[in-house]
């Protein structure tokens, strides 16, 4: 009985012994700290290891079990590490921020909250989703997943209110992504331009179609299409084609699509109607070689100005209240910080 009792005082020392943090280590072994012990606080709000355990634990079998991301035995440690950052950070981040919405009195009311839900509701319809289904089956814990979502809510105010109303989308900007997007082109058709000459050169143009080609499903059979008559593509596309001779390789030619060559395979000329027999219009076998180009949709890049300058002033405003925040790490005390986006 001795002998047991002494076996189970060394293991327990053995345990603790375990637990003791290395001399020089950032990071504390899993389990040292006690549930309600502080490792985190951001002013007055503190996050506790043992919540900050049960988020890190939820996000760490979020990626397991729903994205399908396996950690190796040997790596389990660090992984658990690093979800412990992971929900530290979003702890960080959504504290500052709300810290921010309270001093400036921003609040969600239950109306607007009771609106939002009812987005939610329509939004995952589509999907054949429930909003019970979202807050049930996300990456944190039910209650986690409400609490996110409102405080999502407050924060968005706040960026409606220091970002989105702050936001001017200016003509140089739009002419700039006009400019932008011209030149991307330019390059594409430069691209396609070299392809041409290489099978000028004596290069198989099928070899080519394949390498290049941005239209799969002709890619892989060397660039070839279905035999077709006049209506089928653009008019442009038709017009060069149905101008090649047999074993002809078109100019560039620009569509909706962006830029293509064409090689005329075969020509099957029209018959007319004999006999009770109706026409046969003209029909041709080519094969063609499409560079997508991107168009100048100004709308569409207003949008994408508008957005990446909202992206910026979100990074701007969460800059600087962090400069001036006041952060405790005790697991991680050098620990970067990043802003995040929602939870979903």
């Amino acid at each position: 009985m001795r002998v047991y009792r002494l076996l189970c005082l060394l293991g327990v020392l053995a345990v603790l012994a375990g637990c003791k943090k290395t001399e020089g280590s950032k990071a504390r072994a899993p389990g040292e700290l006690e549930p309600g012990a502080v490792v985190v606080r951001v002013g007055d709000a503190v996050l506790t290891f043992g919540e900050m355990d049960r988020r890190a634990s939820a996000l760490h079998t979020n990626a397991i079990v729903r994205e399908g991301i396996y950690y190796s035995t040997n790596m389990q440690h660090e992984a658990v590490l690093a979800f412990r950052r992971k929900a530290i950070n979003a702890f960080v981040y959504k504290t500052v921020m709300l810290n921010e919405a309270a001093r400036q009195g921003i609040a969600v009311s239950d109306k607007e909250h009771a609106q939002a839900l009812l987005n939610l509701s329509r939004t995952l319809v589509k999907s054949h989703s429930s909003t019970n289904d979202y807050f049930n089956k996300g990456p944190l814990p039910p209650d986690l997943m409400r609490r996110d979502f409102y405080d999502n809510l407050v924060m968005d105010k706040l960026f409606n209110q220091e970002v989105q109303l702050k936001i001017k989308v200016m003509d140089d900007d739009v002419e700039k992504g006009v400019d932008a997007i011209g030149m991307s082109n330019a390059v594409k058709r430069v691209t396609l331009e070299a392809a041409r000459k290489q099978i000028l050169d004596g290069a198989p143009f099928e070899d080519v179609a394949r390498t290049i080609s941005q239209d799969p499903p002709t890619a892989r059979q060397g660039g070839e299409l279905k035999e077709f008559a006049r209506g089928r593509y653009e008019a442009a596309f038709e017009d060069a084609a149905f101008g090649l001779s047999p074993g002809q390789v078109s100019e560039i030619v620009e569509t909706a699509f962006g830029y293509h060559i064409i090689k005329l395979l075969a020509r099957n000329p029209a018959q007319v109607a004999k006999d009770g027999v109706p026409a046969i219009p003209e029909t041709i076998r080519a094969a063609h070689i499409l560079i997508k180009t991107q168009p100048v949709d100004r709308q569409k890049i207003a949008a994408a100005v508008y957005l990446e300058k909202f992206a910026e002033g979100k990074q701007a405003l969460y800059d600087a209240l962090m400069a001036k925040a006041e952060i405790e790490n005790v697991l991680f005390p050098d620990m970067k910080y990043q802003a995040v986006g929602k939870t979903r």
